[in-house]
């Protein structure tokens, strides 16, 4: 029964803060119950690089808050930046998301960053159920992306759905 009432809650916490008009993608739902009227919970949003520092708290503010009333989640919003303009960034996100996408046995890409400093990439990838061997996952995607990007390192980050 408490299974069922978060994965309810997870859907419509998902529905709800993908209408914010900043929100570009809701991942990475985790929902706690320590029992009767604690719900403890976090969750990534995608915001554009463009969006300032203000407008992301203040954001960020208004899920938790709106996730408070209506569900009593004390809810953790972390950030996710999608790379805008004509740039080596954007341009990288882009070409990686993309392939990563191709493949079937991935559900979902996101939380793309570029360290620039270290020649750095890292994503975030979610597979589906038919996927035993993460590791080797891992290591195949690393090896498309790197041979896309012979001078970054790449980081894949296996991530699941916990709120399925």
């Amino acid at each position: 029964m408490v299974q069922g009432f978060l994965q309810t809650c997870s859907r419509q916490s998902k529905k709800e803060v993908s209408d914010f008009e900043d929100v570009h993608g809701v991942y990475d739902i985790i929902l706690h119950n320590y029992g009767p009227n604690v719900l403890i919970g976090s969750l990534h949003i995608n915001v554009y690089d463009t969006l300032d520092a203000h407008k992301i708290h203040g954001l960020t503010r208004r899920i938790s808050e709106l996730m408070y009333e209506r569900h009593g989640i004390l809810m953790t919003v972390g950030v996710y930046a999608i790379s805008t303009g004509e740039n080596r960034r954007a341009g990288l996100q882009n070409m990686v998301m993309q392939t990563l996408a191709k493949h079937k046995e991935i559900t979902q890409v996101h939380g793309f960053y570029f360290f620039e400093k270290e020649n750095r990439i890292s994503v975030d990838v979610v597979p589906d159920i038919s996927v035993h061997d993460e590791a080797s996952l891992s290591s195949t995607l690393t090896s498309e992306i790197k041979a896309l990007v012979p001078d970054y390192e790449v980081t894949i980050v296996i991530d699941h759905n916990y709120s399925a």
